[in-house]
């Protein structure tokens, strides 16, 4: 589990797709405490790779010991060191171990063969460092698992069983545990570990896809446009941030990413600065895919507008709803351009040209009603779930003189609700999806923070451990409960038998 919740955090660092020369179009930072706290789950993992270990069996001449296990491994001093340009090196120092084994001895004396057996227990410390490569390879993350040394030191050996007879040969058996069980011990800490870490590196490159699904069958590709940037105390990657149709995904765009705001704030373990190329090419991808529109019945456009609206309201501005008379309308809300978004200090500011194309029944699109509309999307994070909200709406008609304040009350009432179904959805995929910030394999996210500011949008977060969820054993089925049972008394009689307790 501790190796599965490892492989996420790698995954999620070190998606790649490589474009030479691109901008970013978000930045990930994982901060010291982002560093250690990888480190605790590295750690974690080789005292579960070593706490398994085991010998094979070995003999001698007149002896022989098996079963030589690993039975309680306690992490010392660790230490995560992070060298240019893209190795990090994990430390153990001084790690406390204990072994068992079980040892047998015989002695022939004339005519007799003497035998001995006995138990054997090992305590010592070692020092361990491994070094793991971060990088890319195409579009698949690349992990190299580096160079490994383990040393034992303060190897200590008790001997109990025996007797009198086999006593001479103790030294013997001592001497076989601190050199030859010492020595395939030492030689068998780094095989494993690395083997451990290679076969889920190799899972991680051959699984992981860096294309995630968004809203109205769009994805976003998250992928590397250059190396991570590894320093003495943060690691950075540049991560594309492109959005796409899930049907065409080599769309082009008619904008390049700017450059990501950096990332200044250090005392969370992840921060994440979005630049506003993210939200552009996902509403772009909508746009192109058609689905930034929304059909409103005429009994929809009541209940949008709190009345029916009829022909005659619209008529004396826009001629071709003169014919249909008091005829009640419905309408159709779509973008005749992709929306266009950036951030700002005070939220993010969205622009878009949109017209509401209305009719009766028999002819719904007989008038045509252009709009440029601005309004501002904040973006909240309350217990765990980021969601937006949309304020400052204004709509200015572009194919009609001075309008009375019913007519544009509707049209606001109608563009209001469109922006509320078909756009703010993309603006929660950007910001978070709308749902709570990830929980995975034991570990969930807490003091999360969502800022927006000039040029770009930054998200940051701690992890923890998740305590585990207790369900309480359901009633067993093994046995009928007794006829005289009464769970409220916790009691039953039977035959004028003693009262007992009810099965659980």
């Amino acid at each position: 589990m501790k190796l599965a919740l490892l492989s996420v955090i790698l995954c999620l660092l070190f998606t790649a797709s490589t474009i030479s020369g691109q901008n970013p179009g978000l930045q990930l930072r994982l901060t010291t405490n982002g560093i250690n706290f990888a480190k605790n789950i590295a750690l974690e993992f080789l005292h579960d790779v070593i706490s398994k270990l085991k010998l094979p069996d070995s003999s001698g001449d007149n002896f022989a010991i098996s079963n030589v296990k690993i039975t309680s491994f306690t992490l010392g001093a660790t230490t995560v060191t992070t060298r240019s340009p893209n190795l990090f090196k994990v430390g153990v120092k001084g790690a406390g171990a204990s072994a068992t084994g079980d040892w047998r001895a015989w002695k022939k004396i004339v005519f007799f063969k003497v035998r001995a057996s006995g138990s054997a227990r090992v305590s010592a410390n070692i020092d361990l460092d491994q070094t793991i490569g971060l990088g890319r390879r195409s579009d698949k993350p690349a992990f190299t698992v580096g160079a490994c040394s383990a040393k034992i030191a303060n190897f200590n050996v008790k001997l109990k069983g025996g007797n009198f007879i086999t006593t001479f040969i103790y030294n013997i058996i001592l001497r076989f545990f601190e050199g030859k069980i010492r020595r395939e011990l030492e030689e068998k800490i780094c095989p494993e570990v690395t083997e451990a870490l290679a076969k889920q590196t190799k899972k991680i490159s051959t699984e992981f896809k860096t294309d995630f699904p968004l809203v109205f069958g769009t994805k976003v590709n998250l992928g590397l446009v250059s190396n991570p940037a590894v320093t003495s105390n943060s690691i950075t990657l540049a991560l594309r941030g492109r959005c796409f149709p899930s049907t065409m995904s080599s769309l082009s765009f008619p904008f390049n990413p700017p450059t990501v705001p950096v990332i200044t704030t250090t005392s969370q373990m992840v921060r994440i600065s979005i630049s506003p190329y993210v939200m552009n090419t996902l509403l772009y991808s909508i746009w192109k895919s058609n689905v930034l529109k929304k059909t409103f019945t005429q009994q929809q456009v009541a209940g949008a507008v709190k009345t029916t609206l009829r022909a005659n309201v619209l008529a004396p501005f826009f001629s071709t709803l003169a014919s249909y008379g008091n005829q009640p309308l419905q309408a159709e809300v779509r973008a005749s351009q992709a929306p266009r978004a950036q951030f700002t200090a005070t939220g993010i500011q969205i622009s878009g040209k949109f017209d509401i194309i209305a009719g009766p029944s028999s002819a719904p699109q007989a008038a045509t009603i252009s709009t440029n509309v601005d309004f501002t999307a904040q973006p909240h994070l309350t217990n765990g779930v980021i969601s937006a909200s949309i304020s400052n709406v204004r709509v200015v008609i572009t194919n009609a003189g001075a309008l009375p304040d019913q007519v544009i009350n509707v049209i606001n009432q109608l563009i209001k609700v469109f922006l509320s179904a078909q756009i703010l959805p993309a603006v929660n995929d950007v910001t978070g999806a709308g749902f709570k910030l990830p929980t995975f394999y034991g570990y969930s996210s807490y003091g999360a923070t969502i800022t927006t500011k000039t040029k770009g949008l930054e998200i940051g977060s701690n992890f923890r451990k998740t305590p585990p969820k207790t369900t309480r054993r359901p009633p067993s089925t093994r046995f009928p409960l007794p006829v005289d049972c009464d769970p409220r008394r916790q009691n039953w009689r039977l035959f004028n038998r003693p009262r007992r307790l009810c099965p659980l």
